[in-house]
């Protein structure tokens, strides 16, 4: 049905359709109501396993742990300064290889990468070249 622009309707055509509609009102409402009775007694009736869920959220995806230190062991930094103090100088690759070897359990895809950034933030070491750090004084 196309639509007609309200400018070339008559005032009286619109007096009309508003009269129309707030006759047809007081059906509607009785309707309404009629059919919130109706959904009302079907819930009731309805046994727990057909009534409606409240929404769950679905869990957080579970994160994948970093490193974690093996019980009765020394933590990730702790570790990195024992082998640097001794060997003076090590680059990332070895020191990953030397804390791995020693027994530090971890499930990280990118372990090289977490000693990395242990070793830039923590003030118990010094870059001395690209990829070396050596400890701190």
């Amino acid at each position: 049905m196309p639509r007609v622009s309200l400018a070339k309707v008559s005032t009286a055509a619109l007096k009309e359709e508003l009269r129309r509609r707030v006759e047809a009102l007081p059906r509607l409402i009785a309707q309404r109501d009629e059919l919130n009775r109706q959904i009302a007694e079907i819930e009731a009736s309805a046994p727990a396993a057909l009534a409606p869920k409240a929404p769950t959220r679905p869990a957080p995806p579970r994160r994948v742990a970093g490193a974690k230190p093996a019980r009765g062991t020394l933590g990730l930094t702790a570790m990195l300064a024992e082998f640097i103090k001794a060997k003076g100088t090590m680059s990332v690759a070895d020191a990953a290889q030397a804390v791995l070897a020693a027994g530090y359990e971890n499930r990280s895809k990118h372990f090289q990468t977490l000693v990395r950034n242990s070793l830039a933030k923590s003030k118990r070491f010094v870059r001395v070249g690209r990829g070396l750090y050596k400890v701190r004084g």
